[in-house]
C-alpha cells in the first residue's frame, strides 16, 4: 500500500510515534498478515519522526535467514573480513555508521525493520541490545506466522516494546483507500464490493482497483467511479503480486497451492494424501491455505482473489493432469455448491467432458449467485435437445441481467418456452420474458397478445383435459394479470387476482410458482392501495416460499424482491426495505454491480421519506450513472427524479439542471419500471421542477390526481401530497388527514399526526406529531414538527414548552447528520455567497416580516420564500430563522 493512501492507522500511527519519542528504551512491534499494511505504516513512522531521528533501515529476507547478520550487510562494508564473525565488531561498525549520518548533532537512532520473520538470529540479538541499551528506537513489522523472533518478543515481554496487531480495514477504511487511490467519489455499492472482494486487505485493494481500471471494467462518469461487470482475478498487478508470494515458497507447497486453487474446497484428508501432511501444515502455518469451518474441514486459499489468480497461472495441460489424480476424490462426497460450481468451471477451462445434467446444475446455481462467465458457458455446453430450453432460459437471465434485453427475448422465444410450458424447466421464465419485452420498449398489449398467441400454438390439437392446458393457461393468464399491474390498471387487477386465486383452488400443478405470484401481485396491489403493513406481510409470504423453492425458480427473486421493498418504504418500515435489499448480496457481492443502481436508488426514497436528504443525494446521484449501465428492475427514471430533487431541494442549481435535461432526454412516455414506479418518479420529478423553477410544479402535483385513476389511489396520492406539503402548499394538509387516516404503516400515521396538528394549530399536537415522526425513524419531518410547536408555544406564551421543542427540534436535526443542518458555533462557509434574491429575502426576514409578507411584497409564493431560505440557511451556517440577525451582521 502506498504511504500517501495509508488510511485506518491514525490511532496506531499516534501511538507508536508517541511511544517512539518517550526517553528510554522503545520499540514498536507491527504484526500483520501479508497486504495489510505493515510496511506503509512504518514508513510513516519513519517519514514523521525524520525530521527527529536518523533513520536506518534493514530488510529481512527469506535468502539471507540462513547468513549470519546477512541483513546487516549494506552497514558493515568497511568491517575487516576477520571480524564478520564478531557480535561486538559487527555492534561497533554498525554504530560507526550511524555516528557518521547524525553528523554529531545528536539525532537519535531509529531502525526500521521490515520482515522481521524473516531476520538471522544474530542479527536479531544485534537489534534488540540497540534497544535494549537504549542506544535505539525499533519499528519491526513481521507476519503472525513464523512470527517476531525471540529476541524482538523478549522486548515485548520485558516492557520495552509494544505490540501491534493490524487488522483489515473496515467498510469506512477501503471506501476512504479506494477514494484517495482512485481521486474521486467511489459508489457506494461499488465501495461495498470492493469492501467484500477485498476483505480488507489494502494491496489487494490497491490491485483491484488498479486492474479494475485496466480493463475499463472500473469507469467514471460525471464524479463517480463504479463497477461494470465482476472484478477479475487475473489482472497483472493482481498476478505479479501472486507471483512474488508464490516464489517464496517450495516447489512442493507451490504445487499443493496449485492443487487447492484448482480444487477448492479440498478435503484434508485428500490433501495431506496428494500433497503430504507436512506440506499442507507448512502452507497453514504460512496461512497461504486455510480451513472452511474449523480443523479437519475442507481447505482453501487464504483469499479468493489468490486462487483466481493462480488458476490463470497453471497451463491447461498441468490443469487436466491435476484434475484427473483429483476428480474422483472429489466426488466422492456430494459436492457443495461452490464445489459443484469450482468442478464445472474447472472441466470448462481445461476440456474435460461434464454430462449436461451437471452442466445445467451449475449454469443455474451460477446465474443465480450472478456468475455470468460461469454459467453463459455452462448452459452454452448443454447437448441434450430435451434440457436445451431450460439452458436457454438461464442464459436468457444472464443476457437480462446485463441489459441485453433482446438478447433474452430471442432465447426465450426460440421454443415458446417462455410459458413454463415445460415442467422441467427453471419456473419463472414468462416472468422474464414480460420483463424483458417491457424493457426493451414492448407495450403490453403486444407482450400479451404475443403470450396468447404462443399459448395457443402450444395447445393446439390437445384436448382441454390435458394437464398442459391448464398449465400453459394459467401461465398466460398471469403474464396477463402483471401486463395490468404494469400498465397501472388496479382496479381491473383486484378482480383478476381474485378470479385467479379461485382457479388455483384444489389444482396442484406449479402451486408454489403461482402462489408466490399471487402474493407478488398482492404485495404490489396493496401498497398502491394504501395497505402497505398488509402488503408487506404479502411480500413476506412470497420471499418465504422462494427460500423454500429457491433451486426451482428462475427471476421470482427479483420479481418479489423490488415489491417487497417498495411496500416497506410505503409502510415505513426502513429496516425491513434494507434487510430485503441486503439479500441482492447475501450470497454473493456481485449482486451489488448487478443492481446496484437500483439498490441505492430504492434506498434513496428511503431517505427522502425519511428527511435524510444530503444522505440521500449521497446514493441517488451516483445511481443515476449506474443505472445507465444496468437497470435489471428499470428505475433510471425514477432514481433521476429523486437525484433531481435531491439536487433542487439541496440549491444544487448546476446538477439539478444537469439531470432536469438528462430525465427530459431520457423519458419516452412507456413505463418502463411499472406504472407505480413511474408515477412516483413523475411526482419527484415535478416536486424538483417547482423547487428549480419557481412555480412550474407545484400546480402540476395538484392536478394530477384529476389526471387519472392511478395518482387517485392512496399510496401514490399520499407521496403526492407529501411533496406538495414540503413545497408549501397549506391546503395539502387537509388531503393528508383525508388520504392517511385510510392507510395504514408508519410512514402514513406519521403524516397523519403532521396533518391533525398543522390543522390544530396547537404546540402540544405538534409535539405529538414530531414524538410519533422520531418514533417512526422520521427525523427530518420531526424536526419541523417540533419547530412548529416551538412557534406555536412561543405565541402562546409557554416560554418552558418551547425550550422544550426547541431542543426537541435539535436533537432531531443532530440525528440527521447531513451538512445542511450546521453547529452554530462552527465558521459558515463564506465562499458560496448568497445571490441577490435570497439578499433580499434575508434582509426583510431580519427585519421581521413574515414568509407570507415577504411573499406578497416581493410577488413571489411562501413556498419560494421557504426555499430561499433554506438554503440561505446553509450558506450562513446557521439552523433557524432566529440566527438570521447575527449571521447577516458577521
Amino acid at each position: 500500500m502506498r504511504a500517501e493512501h495509508l488510511v485506518g492507522r491514525d490511532a496506531e500511527l499516534d501511538l507508536a510515534t508517541g511511544i517512539l519519542r518517550q526517553e528510554g528504551a522503545g520499540a514498536v512491534l507491527l504484526v500483520a498478515d501479508p497486504g495489510i499494511g505493515k510496511t506503509a505504516l512504518a514508513a510513516e513512522i519513519a517519514a514523521r519522526l525524520a525530521g527527529e531521528m536518523v533513520v536506518m533501515r534493514v530488510h529481512g529476507s527469506p535468502a539471507l535467514s540462513a547468513v549470519p547478520y546477512g541483513v546487516l550487510a549494506p552497514y558493515l562494508l568497511d568491517l575487516p573480513v576477520e571480524q564478520a564473525t564478531s557480535p561486538v565488531a559487527i555492534l561497533r561498525e554498525f554504530w560507526s555508521q550511524f555516528e557518521k549520518r547524525r553528523g554529531g548533532e545528536g539525532a537519535r537512532l531509529l531502525l526500521i525493520v521490515d520482515d522481521a520473520h524473516d531476520l538471522d538470529e544474530g542479527s536479531t540479538q544485534i537489534l534488540a541490545e540497540l534497544v535494549t541499551a537504549g542506544w535505539a528506537r525499533l519499528v519491526a513489522t513481521s507476519r503472525p506466522r513464523p512470527g517476531l523472533p525471540a529476541a524482538l518478543l523478549q522486548l515485548w515481554y520485558d516492557g520495552l516494546a509494544e505490540r501491534f496487531e493490524l487488522h483489515p480495514l473496515d467498510h469506512e477504511g477501503v471506501t476512504e483507500l479506494a477514494e484517495k487511490t482512485l481521486g474521486g467519489n467511489v459508489m457506494a455499492s461499488a465501495a461495498d464490493v470492493l469492501h467484500a472482494v477485498s476483505e480488507g486487505n489494502p494491496l489487494l485493494l490497491r490491485c483491484l482497483l488498479d486492474d479494475a481500471r485496466a480493463d475499463g471494467n472500473l469507469v467514471r462518469r460525471n464524479g463517480v467511479w463504479f463497477l461494470t461487470r465482476a472484478l477479475s482475478g487475473s489482472g497483472e498487478g493482481l498476478a505479479e503480486v501472486v507471483r512474488n508470494r508464490v516464489l517464496r515458497t517450495s516447489e512442493a507447497e507451490r504445487e499443493a497451492m496449485y492443487v487447492v486453487a484448482l480444487s477448492e474446497p479440498v478435503p484434508a484428508a485428500v490433501l495431506d494424501t496428494q500433497v503430504g501432511r507436512d506440506t499442507v501444515r507448512a502452507l497453514m502455518d504460512s496461512r497461504l491455505v486455510l480451513s472452511t469451518n474449523g480443523p479437519g474441514s475442507p481447505l482453501k486459499m487464504w483469499h479468493p482473489m489468490y486462487s483466481e489468480a493462480l488458476r490463470q497461472i497453471v497451463s491447461p495441460a498441468r490443469s487436466l493432469q491435476i484434475r484427473q489424480r483429483m476428480v474422483q476424490h472429489l466426488l466422492a462426497e456430494p459436492p457443495t455448491t461452490e464445489g459443484l460450481l469450482r468442478l464445472v468451471s474447472w472441466a470448462l477451462d481445461c476440456g474435460a467432458d461434464v454430462d449436461d445434467e451437471q452442466l445445467l446444475q451449475a449454469a443455474f446455481l451460477a446465474a443465480k449467485l450472478l456468475q455470468n462467465p460461469l454459467a453463459t458457458a455452462a448452459a452454452g455446453k448443454v447437448r441434450s435437445e430435451a434440457l436445451r430450453p431450460r439452458a436457454r432460459a438461464v442464459m436468457a437471465m444472464v443476457n437480462f441481467n446485463d441489459g441485453d434485453f433482446r438478447g433474452a427475448v430471442r432465447l426465450l422465444e426460440e421454443d415458446l418456452g417462455y410459458l413454463d410450458a415445460d415442467p422441467s424447466g427453471p419456473l419463472g421464465a414468462g416472468l422474464l420474458w414480460a420483463a424483458a419485452r417491457a424493457a426493451r420498449g414492448d407495450s403490453s398489449a403486444d407482450i400479451v397478445a404475443d403470450a396468447r398467441t404462443a399459448a395457443a400454438t402450444l395447445t393446439a390439437g390437445l384436448p382441454a383435459s390435458d394437464p398442459m392446458v391448464g398449465l400453459v393457461e394459467r401461465h398466460a393468464r398471469a403474464l396477463e394479470l402483471a401486463a395490468l399491474a404494469h400498465d397501472g390498471h388496479y382496479a381491473e387487477l383486484h378482480g383478476g387476482l381474485e378470479r385467479f386465486a379461485d382457479a388455483l383452488a384444489g389444482d396442484q400443478a406449479d402451486v408454489v410458482m403461482n402462489q408466490v405470484f399471487l402474493l407478488a401481485m398482492r404485495c404490489e396491489l396493496l401498497t398502491v392501495e394504501g395497505q402497505a403493513v398488509e402488503a408487506l406481510e404479502a411480500g413476506r409470504e412470497a420471499l418465504l416460499l422462494l427460500d423454500e423453492q429457491a433451486d426451482d425458480l428462475l427471476y421470482f427473486s427479483d420479481f418479489v424482491l423490488v415489491r417487497y421493498t417498495l411496500a416497506a418504504l410505503a409502510s415505513g418500515d426502513w429496516g425491513a426495505a434494507e434487510t430485503a435489499l441486503g439479500r441482492y448480496s447475501a450470497s454473493s457481492a456481485l449482486g451489488l454491480i448487478v443492481f446496484g443502481g437500483d439498490i441505492q436508488t430504492l434506498k434513496g426514497l428511503s431517505l427522502l421519506r425519511q428527511g435524510r436528504l444530503e444522505q440521500a443525494a449521497e446514493l441517488v446521484t451516483p445511481a443515476v450513472e449506474a443505472l445507465r449501465v444496468k437497470d435489471p428492475h428499470q428505475l433510471h427514471n425514477l432514481g433521476n427524479a429523486l437525484a433531481f430533487y435531491a439536487a433542487a431541494k439541496a440549491g444544487d442549481t448546476s446538477l439539478a439542471e444537469r439531470l432536469s435535461g438528462e430525465l427530459s432526454a431520457r423519458h419516452t412516455g412507456a413505463a418502463a419500471g411499472g406504472a407505480y414506479v413511474e408515477a412516483l418518479a413523475e411526482l419527484f420529478n415535478l416536486a424538483a421542477q417547482e423547487l428549480v423553477t419557481n412555480g412550474s410544479g407545484l400546480d402540476k402535483l395538484r392536478k394530477l390526481p384529476e389526471s387519472g385513476q392511478l395518482h387517485q389511489w392512496p399510496g401514490v396520492l399520499l407521496q403526492n401530497l407529501v411533496l406538495r406539503t414540503e413545497l408549501g402548499d397549506a391546503q395539502a394538509m387537509e388531503s393528508i388527514q383525508e388520504t392517511a387516516s385510510s392507510m395504514s404503516g408508519a410512514w402514513a400515521a406519521g403524516w397523519l399526526s403532521m396533518a391533525a396538528a398543522h390543522l390544530g394549530g396547537e404546540g402540544q399536537g405538534f409535539v405529538n406529531a414530531g414524538n410519533l415522526l422520531a418514533a417512526a425513524g422520521m427525523p427530518g419531518p420531526a424536526a419541523v414538527a417540533f419547530d412548529k410547536a416551538a412557534l406555536s408555544f412561543d405565541a402562546e406564551g409557554k416560554r418552558p414548552e418551547a425550550r422544550q421543542a426547541a431542543v426537541l427540534r435539535d436533537v432531531s436535526e443532530a440525528s440527521l447528520g447531513d451538512a445542511l443542518v450546521h453547529d452554530p458555533s462552527t465558521e459558515a462557509d463564506r465562499s458560496v455567497p448568497l445571490t441577490r434574491r435570497e439578499q433580499d429575502i434575508v434582509a426583510l426576514a431580519v427585519s421581521g416580516l413574515t414568509d407570507r409578507q415577504i411573499a406578497e411584497k416581493l410577488m413571489v409564493s411562501v413556498r419560494t420564500v421557504e426555499g430561499h431560505l433554506y438554503r440561505s440557511y446553509a450558506k450562513l451556517g446557521i439552523r433557524r430563522r432566529e440566527d438570521l440577525g447575527a449571521a447577516v451582521r458577521q
